[in-house]
Parts: C-alpha cells; structure tokens; sequence
C-alpha cells in the first residue's frame, strides 16, 4: 500500500546527478507486492528527477516514477556510495530469496546496469538495513531474520569480498546497521538493544552491548523509545531514532571510541517534532576519487587550499551567549579544534571526528569578550574570532 508514501524505511535515498548542476536523483522502492512466504517486498526500483531550481528555488519534480528495473527486491536495504572516478554513484539493492546484489551506476547519461553479484547470506524477509563506511570501502548488511553481515567494497569495479557474517539471535523484528566516522566499528540496533563491533584489519570482532532499553517513555503520546533506525550525523554523532512516534532520539556522542567510552546517551536529543521509524539515509556527499587508480580518469580533484578552508569556515551565531555552531569544510581524517581567550588561555581542546562538517560548542560560563576559534587538520588549519556576550 502506498497510499502513505514511502513509508519502508532504507528504500529511498537522493543523490546529485553528476554533471547535472541543481538535479537530484530520489531512487525509491516501495512495499507494493508479496511473495509465496508472505513477506511484502518490491516489484520495482524507480528513480525521480528533482530539478532544484523550480517553484522559485524550493525545487520540483520533472519526471516522476521511471522504472529502472523490474524484479523481485528486498524493500529496503538501498545504499549508495561515490565511484572511484569521484564523479558517478554506486547504487546497491538487494534480491528477495536470494544472496544476489544487484547494483547500479548514476553517471551524467542515466543508470548503467544491471550488476549482479551472489555472496554472503540468503536474504529473506523485508526491511532490511545497509550502510557504506564513510570512506566507501566496506558495506554493512542487517536483517532481522539474518544477522549482520559486513563486505569490503571495490569503488573502482562495484565488487563485494572478504564476507564477515554475525548471527544476532535476540529475537528482535527490526534493526538498523551504521558505521562511525572512522570506519573501525559497526553500530547494530535491534530495539531493545545496541550493539558493536570492532573491525580489527578486515575482520568482524565479537560484539559488546553497549545499550539496554531504560524504559523510557515519551509523554505525549505515551510511547516507548526503543532503538530503530540510526544516521550518521554531520556532527560525527550517530542519532537513533525510537521506532514510536515520538520526540525523543538517542546519541551516540563519541562513536569512534570502543565500547561503553563511545558514550551512547538514551533519549538525549528532544525535537520539537515527532520522528518515526526513519532516518533519512545519508551516503558520504563529500568523498572524492581514489587517487592513482584505474578509475581515477576524470581528474577530479579534492585538493583544498588555505583560502578554501578560510570561506568555509562559519560561525552561527556570532555573537553569542557562549553557545554556538561551527560550520567548515569536512575531510577524511580527525582534526582538533581550541579556543583561546585574548589572553592566550587554552579554554577548550576538542575532537573533531573524520567527515564532520559542524560542531556544536558551549562555552555558557565564559566571560564576555573575543576568543580565538582554531581548527587544524594534520598541517592545515584556519581559524576565526567569535565574541561572547552577556
């Protein structure tokens, strides 16, 4: 039934058509038939033009619906990560019944594909959950009825290896799969529990709980917040949501650190909307070409200058009352950020983890005055005065 919109969380994802400035690609799937075991998957995968231009800059549909291919998929599960050309996407779905992939590429002319590919485990049932690593080099598979299952990806040739399989035997109907910033760690939510699980060179470690259900409801309505899909943030954090409509999501504030050190906070983000099941998939918009290999052709380059980091760099608000959001340029490995006073004084020392492009800072007792913001990248850095006031 789609008379809801697309409402299977993990089967709808928006990418920018390459070489198409102001156009978006929404590849969707929808629940819209049933097989011989009863499970709801797709019959289809389409895709839909946004030209971002229309209704006066607040975008509109030019071609709505195209049917890019007709067969039996899993509802859910779609991933997408940049080629290796740093121009072009891989897009990744999944066959019902089946241990088959089925992958695409978006380039300039439209969809290359289909690509077919069998390994790991028979994926059956519905509502499945994929994640790339933000560096596009592994790719992380959950069903509720198969475990967890983790690949490395070939940017350049679309190729899934080196199959590591978890079995997740807690009963649980839905769960969530994401990787932190770094890539060293796989996040599973399962509901009433979170998992983790090192990657340790290729390998798939043991998991560690690092999260029970606290029973925590929301107040209006009175709903459970249990753990359901989860997004990696823009901020390095990783945000669950409750699978109930309800204000509430939870925080892993460190993802990076192994263990309970990855400091994952129940119920600690409130909105002032309600959210549901889904977090919008999120693939990694800032990843660039691999360098040096076959399919580097294109001579994209993400070589960043001074004066780039220096634009890119901004403040909102400033002035504040001490507390503030930094927005700059993302890059592949961590930075630091401090703060002095005029004085010279260190009064924060920071981390920024790996593709973060904002971070939030409360300095609510600092005195009224001018501070020094520095951000640093291995030998790049940049920097800007903020002002706090009363």
């Amino acid at each position: 039934d789609t008379s809801y919109g697309l409402h299977r969380a993990n089967s709808q994802l928006f990418l920018p058509w390459p070489d198409h400035t102001g156009f978006f690609m929404l590849v969707h799937m929808a629940p819209d038939t049933t097989n011989v075991s009863g499970y709801i998957h797709s019959a289809r995968i389409y895709f839909t033009v946004i030209d971002q231009a229309l209704d006066a800059g607040l975008a509109g549909v030019v071609s709505k619906n195209n049917v890019i291919l007709v067969e039996p998929l899993l509802t859910g599960g779609l991933s997408a990560v940049r080629h290796a050309n740093g121009r072009d996407w891989w897009i990744l779905t999944h066959g019902i019944d089946s241990n088959e992939f089925v992958s695409f590429i978006l380039t300039p002319y439209g969809f290359d594909g289909p690509f077919y590919q069998s390994i790991g485990t028979v994926q059956i049932g519905s509502a499945p959950c994929a994640s790339f690593s933000p560096s596009g080099d592994r790719l992380a598979y959950t069903g509720y009825q198969t475990g967890l299952d983790v690949y490395d990806f070939d940017r350049c040739t679309g190729i899934l290896s080196n199959w590591q399989h978890a079995d997740i035997g807690d009963g649980s109907f839905t769960r969530s799969v994401q990787f932190c910033a770094n890539g060293s760690l796989v996040y599973v939510s399962s509901v009433t529990w979170v998992y983790q699980y090192p990657i340790v060179t290729g390998v798939l470690g043991v998991s560690e709980t690092i999260a029970t259900y606290d029973g925590f409801y929301d107040e209006f309505p009175i709903l459970q917040t249990f753990f359901s899909n989860m997004g990696l943030a823009p901020d390095g954090r990783i945000y669950i949501s409750t699978g109930n409509g309800t204000r509430y999501m939870h925080v892993v504030h460190e993802p990076d650190n192994p263990g309970v050190a990855c400091n994952l906070v129940q119920h600690d983000h409130y909105r002032q909307t309600y959210t549901f099941n889904s977090i919008p998939y999120r693939p990694n918009y800032l990843l660039g070409p691999i360098d040096g290999t076959v399919c580097d052709s294109l001579g994209i380059t993400v070589e960043v200058h001074d004066a780039d980091l220096r634009t890119s760099l901004s403040v909102r608000p400033n002035p504040s009352n001490g507390e503030f959001m930094l927005h700059y340029k993302g890059f592949s490995e961590a930075g630091r950020l401090s703060i002095r006073d005029e004085n010279g004084r260190l009064l924060l020392d920071d981390y920024l983890p790996p593709w973060s492009t904002v971070h939030n800072v409360q300095l609510s007792n600092a005195p009224a005055g001018m501070y020094h913001c520095r951000l640093r990248w291995g030998a790049r850095s940049t920097s800007i005065r903020i002002i706090v006031r009363p």
